[in-house]
Parts: structure tokens; C-alpha cells; sequence
């Protein structure tokens, strides 16, 4: 693995002096920085030095030969030594008009780039903008990027990483921060109020009838009171007191002479005791009755609850009081602080959940990667949220393009002519002395072959 430091020092390595040396006034040198510079000033140097080599080699060999000897060897590499020489100075002259006057002669046509820079720079925003980034290109490239399924494999990557379960605690806290509890309570309320005075209380009674009647709900509270009353007819103390009312009811009753005397009588002997016990019996028996489905007496209490409840529905007063009731509720302080309560309440667990480390991580962590690998699956969706993405990015292309062109044209004129001149020789000066030395080699061969045939014609 590559470390930082050799990354930053090959960047480094690849500054031109003037953004070396504004990187260093900026504070960010460190003590290693001007060694890796002197180190590429020496590879660059190294490379001029072979250059300026090769033409002190042709000069030097031209000066010997012409005090030589006139042997054939020595006309042979004079020929050689001045080819080379005049090829190395005219690549030298070359190499040097593209970026400035050589010895600041202003020979014409000499000093290219400054002379030409806008001519240059229109002709390489134009390049950048309408053929190597041009908007066909650029959206062509755009449209084969599957930019959700990538965001997704992304967030499925870091999904249980402390910095997403550090950025859910810090929205819904946010989220709360920026969330009126009051407000909400008093938005709350006003919905419901709305709502509950928006309902048409007799269409609403009518209907929880017509349910009443189709799901014989009358028929089964008649079941749950006949068996709450037989629980508590079978009760002693309640028997008791039917036996007490019973007698106290027979010594009431307005009768004269043996009548009178005989129901005195039998009370008597019977005693209040046997006498509970049979009225209980005969009402328990009753009861019994009434359980069963086809029993007259319960056929005509149905249908006696059922006619009153019925009327019910239209009886104007209970629709006006059940009204008043919906106003009362709707209008209830005590609700409104029920509801602020209930919210101040939710506020504070929702808020305990999510900041219980354990909660999330068990919880809502695996709830976000189930959603994420559901939808990477749904490719119909994927498809569309990128179509979307897609749409957005082209849109923005379309409108902004141009910008691209700009950006390059300012950033070119943001640099002097000298810092651009010292960019591209940092960028293509090694190839540039190569250059100078290929051209007096080059040279020196053609004219060992030219001397050759002057030679051979002589």
C-alpha cells in the first residue's frame, strides 16, 4: 500500500517553482519539501546538462578537426561534429522561440506562446469544450452510470458505522429542536376538533343503529344482562332482601277478613326464608327462559329494544345533545392539555430510543439496511430514481455547459505568462532537451553521411 507521504511528495515532485514556492510561503512546507524540490530541480537539471553536453561535444569536436589533419577520418567527422553542431543550435533556437526571444533577441517569429497565449487559450477552451468534454459526450457517459445502485452499495457499506448512528441521533435532535411540542398540540387539537365538527351526528347515529340491528348486537346485550342479573339474583344477600320484600309486600296488600287472616297465616309458617327461596327460583326460571331464542317474552323485549332504539335516530333532542356533547369535546381545555402531555411524553421516548446506542443498533440500524437492500432489488424503482438523477444532471449540462470553457479560461488567465510558460516546460521540458540532444545526434549522423558521399564523389 502506498503511503500519504510518498503520494504528497510525488505531488510535490510535480509543482511548478512558482506553486512550490507559494505552497512553502503558505506555511505548508515541511522540513522534507525544499529536498524533494532541489531533488527535481536536479533531475531537471541533469537532463539541460546532457543538452548543453551534446552541443559542447559538437563544438569541441568541430575545433579539433578543424586543426586536424585533412585525412579522410578527420574530414569524415568534421562533417559530423559541424552537422551536429548546427542541428543542436537550430533545435536549441527552436525549443527556446516557442517560449521566449533566444538571448532576448526579439527575432520575428520567435516567442510563440506569450506572443499567441489568447490565440492558444481560445483554441483550448474550444477542444475541452466542444471535443473532449462536449455535451453529447458528457451525457452519453452520464446516461450508462448506475448512480443508485452505487449510492445504495454505498450506504449499505456504512450503514452500521458510527458516523451514521452519530447523524440519526443528530437529526432526530434536529428534528426536535426544530419541532414546537405547543404548536404541534395546538395543530393537533385543531385537526381534531375540525374533524369531530365536521361529522354528521345523525347520519353517525343512524348508522351505529343499522349495525346494532344487523349484527344483532341488541340480542347479545340482552344475553350479558340476563346473565349479570342472574349472577347477582343468585347472590344470598340479594335473596334475602327478596325475601324481605316479598313478606313486606304480602302484609301490604288490602284484604279482609279470611283472606286476610289465611295470607297472614301461611306467611307465618312459611317463614321469610322458603319464602326468597321460591321467589328466587321463580325469577331465576324466568330468566332462564328468556335465554332462549324462540321465547315469546324475549322475542317481545327485542323487539322493544329494538323500536327504541330506532327512534332514537329520530328524536331531535338526543341529536341535539349528543351536538352539544361534540361541542363540549371539541372546545375541552383538558383535552388540548391531554394532548400536549401525550406529545411531551412521545418526545421523550422517541428521543430515549434513539439515543440509546443498544436501540439503534439493534433496532433502527437493521430497519435502514432491510430498507436499502429492498430497494436495490426493485429494479423497476432503481431504474427511475435513476432516470431522475439522470434527467437532473443532463438538465444541468444543458444549461451550464458553457461554464465548463469558462472555467478553463480562467484558470488559464489566472496565471502570468511567465507561470504558464514555467507550467508547460515543467510539464513537457524534459521531452523539449531531448530534443536539442536528438537533434544534434541527428545531425551529427547526417553529417557523417553527407561527408561520406562528399568523400566518395571526390
Amino acid at each position: 500500500m502506498i503511503s500519504l507521504s510518498v503520494v504528497k511528495n510525488k505531488i510535490i515532485m510535480n509543482l511548478s517553482p512558482a506553486r512550490f514556492f507559494a505552497y512553502f510561503r503558505k506555511g505548508k512546507g515541511e522540513k522534507n519539501v525544499l529536498a524533494i524540490f532541489l531533488e527535481r530541480i536536479k533531475m531537471k537539471v541533469r537532463t539541460g546538462e546532457k543538452a548543453l553536453a551534446s552541443l559542447v561535444i559538437m563544438l569541441i569536436g568541430f575545433i579539433i578537426t578543424l586543426f586536424s589533419s585533412n585525412s579522410s577520418i578527420m574530414i569524415l567527422l568534421q562533417n559530423g561534429f559541424e552537422a551536429g553542431l548546427v542541428g543542436g543550435l537550430a533545435d536549441w533556437f527552436a525549443v527556446s522561440a516557442l517560449f521566449r526571444h533566444p538571448l532576448r533577441i526579439p527575432i520575428p517569429h520567435t516567442a510563440l506562446l506569450p506572443r499567441n497565449r489568447e490565440r492558444i487559450t481560445t483554441s483550448l477552451v474550444s477542444i475541452v469544450e466542444n471535443d473532449l468534454l462536449n455535451k453529447e459526450s458528457v451525457i452519453n457517459r452520464i446516461s450508462k452510470i448506475g448512480f443508485t445502485k452505487k449510492i445504495l452499495e454505498m450506504c449499505s457499506d456504512y450503514v452500521y458505522s458510527s458516523q451514521v448512528k452519530l447523524a440519526i441521533v443528530d437529526v432526530a435532535n434536529r428534528i426536535k429542536n426544530s419541532i414546537s411540542i405547543t404548536e404541534m398540540a395546538i395543530y393537533f387539537n385543531t385537526t381534531i376538533s375540525e374533524y369531530i365538527n365536521s361529522i354528521d351526528t345523525k347520519n353517525v347515529l343512524e348508522e351505529l343503529i343499522n349495525q346494532v340491528i344487523k349484527n344483532n348486537y341488541d340480542d347479545k346485550i340482552l344475553d350479558v344482562l340476563i346473565d349479570n342479573v342472574e349472577e347477582v339474583i343468585k347472590r344470598d344477600d340479594v335473596k334475602k332482601e327478596i325475601a324481605t320484600t316479598s313478606v313486606s309486600a304480602a302484609k301490604k296488600i288490602s284484604k279482609k277478613g279470611m283472606l286476610q287472616f289465611t295470607l297472614n297465616t301461611v306467611t307465618g309458617i312459611i317463614g321469610e326464608d322458603k319464602i326468597g327461596d321460591k321467589v328466587q327460583e321463580f325469577i331465576l326460571l324466568m330468566l332462564k327462559e328468556l335465554k332462549l331464542k324462540d321465547n315469546p317474552s324475549r322475542i317481545m323485549v327485542i323487539n322493544s329494544i329494538r323500536d327504541n332504539i330506532i327512534k332514537i335516530s329520530e328524536d331531535n333532542s338526543v341529536i341535539e345533545k349528543l351536538n352539544e356533547y361534540k361541542n363540549d369535546i371539541s372546545k375541552n381545555d383538558k383535552i388540548n392539555d391531554f394532548s400536549l402531555k401525550i406529545l411531551q411524553s412521545l418526545e421523550a421516548k422517541i428521543l430515549n430510543f434513539i439515543n440509546d446506542d443498544v436501540v439503534v443498533e439493534e433496532k433502527i440500524l437493521p430497519v435502514i439496511d432491510k430498507l436499502i437492500k429492498d430497494m436495490s432489488k426493485e429494479d423497476e424503482l432503481v431504474e427511475k430514481i435513476d432516470q431522475y438523477i439522470r434527467s437532473q444532471i443532463s438538465g444541468y449540462i444543458n444549461k451550464n455547459h458553457e461554464k465548463i470553457g469558462v472555467l478553463v479560461k480562467e484558470n488559464i488567465e489566472k496565471l502570468d505568462t511567465e507561470t504558464l510558460i514555467d507550467l508547460i516546460e515543467d510539464k513537457v521540458g524534459d521531452d523539449l532537451q531531448w530534443i536539442r540532444i536528438n537533434g544534434a545526434v541527428c545531425g551529427f549522423l547526417i553529417g557523417l553521411v553527407l561527408g561520406g558521399i562528399k568523400l566518395i564523389v571526390r
